[in-house]
């Protein structure tokens, strides 16, 4: 794809970029200061969006509205080299894995989430949008490098785009990028195991809880534990080690063998104190359906015995590691029925209920 602005798209970004340089401007704004029609700056902005030029976010004051932000010059500049160095290379296209492998050493980037997890537990696919994290400084470059037909990249809500295949989403990392990530055989980085767990935990929904246990049971004899780098310490540093705690004792829980070390368990347990008020996994789908269960049994009154009844055991279903809960402090929300068959899926034995 040609990174390369026609004279009468430069023209327009110049003037924009003098106008508004890195802040944020509408599909009005455009029209009025480059005194154009609708249907150009449709177009204008089309060309920009296309050449990853500009970045796209949904408006802050009306989430319906669009708002852009022009990368800067010195961004596209380094791009374009990039893409005159594929060239000289007799590249013509590249995938989006590709453009990874490409970079190398030039941006340090790595792929995390869903994507990430998937190379180590093959479990479940991932889903459409990719997540990446970046140093916040090279973020435009990403989205001018990324982008091409197939391809657009977003900084906060992934905003649909028609006919394309890849989304990428680029996140901040609160660790050094090169320290927690490991390089595949195809050439392209991935988060390590061991910090990923903890990303993963951190987000708390049912999907990231699977995905970490899934991880955890796929590679527990080769994930390091102990010592810098070590599950436990990012943990402690996290502030997780509560949660880590309680997701291992439950893997062991249903597992007919202990799948995780009992004395590392309780080197855990020394470092949890106290009780929590959060309420774990605080899944955005989930959590809304377990309030409304919880504050439709308060209203007994109102309901029918077979009402009653089937609400409980709901409640009993979403609380069923509540021993576990209490063990470690904190109020569960997981079905035992969701870690059973990760596990079973994945091939571990499990115990009799």
């Amino acid at each position: 794809m040609q990174k390369q602005m026609p004279e009468w798209l430069r023209k327009h970004y110049n003037t924009l970029w003098n106008q508004h340089n890195n802040a944020a401007f509408t599909f009005k704004d455009v029209k009025q200061e480059l005194g154009i029609s609708r249907s150009m700056t449709i177009k204008t902005l089309r060309e920009l969006e296309q050449r990853g030029f500009v970045n796209k976010e949904r408006s802050e004051i009306d989430y319906r509205a669009r708002t852009y932000r022009l990368i800067s010059p010195e961004d596209i500049k380094f791009v374009i080299g990039l893409y005159s160095l594929i060239e000289k290379e007799n590249i013509r296209k590249q995938t989006l894995m590709e453009k990874f492998v490409f970079i190398d050493e030039k941006l340090p980037y790595v792929i995390t989430g869903s994507h990430a997890a998937h190379r180590y537990h093959r479990y479940m696919n991932p889903p459409k949008v990719m997540e990446v994290k970046t140093k916040p400084k090279d973020e435009g470059k990403w989205i001018a490098f990324l982008t091409d037909e197939k391809t657009r990249v977003f900084l906060r809500q992934v905003i649909e785009t028609k006919k394309v295949s890849n989304y990428v989403k680029l996140l901040q990392s609160t660790r050094p990028i090169k320290r927690i990530r490991k390089k595949t055989k195809q050439g392209y980085y991935i988060e390590k195991p061991e910090p990923l767990v903890i990303e993963l935990l951190q987000r708390q929904s049912h999907v990231s809880t699977i995905e970490a246990i899934a991880i955890i049971t796929m590679n527990k004899n080769k994930m390091k534990w102990s010592g810098s780098g070590g599950i436990l310490n990012l943990a402690r540093s996290s502030g997780i080690s509560r949660k880590l705690g309680l997701i291992l004792d439950a893997m062991n829980l249903e597992a007919q063998e202990h799948l995780i070390d009992l004395e590392m368990i309780q080197n855990i347990k020394k470092d949890v104190t106290g009780k929590s008020d959060e309420i774990f996994p605080s899944d955005e789908v989930f959590l809304p359906r377990f309030r409304e269960l919880r504050n439709r049994l308060v209203h007994k009154a109102l309901l029918t015995q077979k009402e009653v009844e089937e609400l409980e055991r709901a409640k009993e279903r979403f609380e069923g590691y509540r021993a576990l809960g209490e063990k470690w402090g904190i109020h569960v929300i997981l079905p035992r029925d969701v870690v059973r068959k990760v596990l079973q899926d994945l091939g571990v034995k499990l115990e009799e209920k």
